[in-house]
Order: C-alpha cells, then sequence, then structure tokens
C-alpha cells in the first residue's frame, strides 16, 4: 500500500487531499508528512504563502512554517498589509508550532484590534511582543512604529508603566549594534523614527502622569 500511495501523482491540490484522507485513515503518518511538505515546498515555489502555511501546519513542519512565516512578514513590509487574513485570523494553537509563526499570528491580532478600535488590546499585545520578546529584533522599530498612532490619540492609551517599557525598548535598540553595511540614508530614516517616538513618549507620559495622578486623588 506505502510503494502504491508514493506512485501516485501529486499534481493537484484535490488529489493530494484525496490521497491523503486514504493515508490518515490508515494512520501512516510518514507518508501524511512527506505529502503535506511537497505540497508546502510547491505552493511556495508558486508564491502561493496561505497554501504553502496550511500544509506545513498540517505537516507539523516547524521550521518550514517558520521560513513561511518570515515570507508572509517581508511581504507585510513591502506591501503594508497581510494576505490571507482568513487563515491568520484562525490559526489557534497552530500558531504554537514556532515561534515566528506565534510572532506572525499575534502581529496580525494587534493589527485586527487596532482596526476595529479596540485600542487598549492593541496597545497591550503590541508592548507584550517585544517585552516577551517574541518580536524579533529586526521588527522592534516597525512595531515602536506601529505605538505612533496609539500615542497621538486624543486619549491616553499607554499607562505610565506601559510608556517606561516602550521608552526602555527604544533605548534598548538604539544601544545595539549598527549595522555597518546600512547606507545614510536608511540610518537618517531611524533616527528620524527615534526623534518622533521620544517626542510622542515624552508627550504620552506626561498625559498619564496626569491621568493616573487624577485617578488616584
Amino acid at each position: 500500500m506505502e510503494l502504491q500511495i508514493e506512485r501516485v501523482p501529486l499534481d493537484t491540490e484535490r488529489k493530494a487531499i484525496k490521497v491523503l484522507r486514504i493515508c490518515e485513515d490508515r494512520q501512516m503518518s510518514e507518508q501524511v508528512r512527506s505529502i503535506c511538505k511537497i505540497m508546502a515546498k510547491r505552493a511556495l515555489r508558486n508564491n502561493r504563502l496561505g497554501s504553502a502555511l496550511s500544509w506545513s501546519i498540517r505537516a507539523k513542519d516547524a521550521a518550514f512554517a517558520t521560513l513561511i512565516s518570515e515570507r508572509f512578514l517581508q511581504d507585510y513590509n513591502n506591501k503594508g498589509c497581510f494576505t490571507d487574513l482568513d487563515l491568520l485570523d484562525n490559526l489557534g494553537p497552530a500558531m504554537l508550532l514556532s515561534d515566528r509563526l506565534t510572532f506572525l499570528g499575534k502581529y496580525r491580532e494587534f493589527h485586527r484590534l487596532y482596526g476595529e478600535n479596540r485600542f487598549s488590546e492593541a496597545a497591550k499585545l503590541l508592548l507584550s511582543l517585544m517585552t516577551a520578546k517574541i518580536a524579533p529584533r529586526s521588527l522592534w522599530m516597525t512595531l515602536l512604529t506601529d505605538a505612533l498612532p496609539l500615542l497621538e490619540q486624543k486619549e491616553v492609551i499607554f499607562s505610565v508603566d506601559q510608556t517606561y517599557e516602550l521608552m526602555s525598548c527604544l533605548e534598548e535598540l538604539n544601544s545595539g549594534t549598527k549595522d555597518s553595511n546600512q547606507i545614510d540614508q536608511e540610518e537618517d530614516i531611524e533616527s528620524t523614527k527615534t526623534e518622533l517616538l521620544r517626542l510622542a513618549l515624552a508627550r504620552n507620559l506626561a498625559m498619564a502622569i496626569v491621568k493616573e495622578g487624577t485617578i488616584e486623588t
């Protein structure tokens, strides 16, 4: 039976799913993983990231799920939006397959909360991604920049403690080793972002102190 399965050409997803179900019914776990990996790699070659991620999760392939998660994040950086929202919004426990997949799922959740005007929840999640070291350090500036619209709200979103934590993250990022290959223009952009963030954080801190002081009295 195993030899017969291996000879079946997986030329369409429909055929692959049919063969997969046969293997699952017969508890042929190795064949299940092999089929899922083949289909995940094929989907990635065709730049179908959602399909590739689904197959890698089904294969329980942490390394490949990490690779595809990185591609999703690169796509987001290039386009400014996520694709395959239905998949990303419904990862559930599957996001625990790899650290990068966990970050991808939670980062998408932040954007969903922000889009629904659930600013306090979004702020708490964004901060936790950095303080719990779930976010890759290379994306810290992106996350801190994401915090800017929350810092500039008329209503105070980040508490005093949360603002100090954001300040700490910004300073930790700036005290790190600079990339020697980084061109001057990129350095200027980073410096501008840093100054904008420092001003927004200082303003938010002052407002949060007043707000919390008022509540205490």
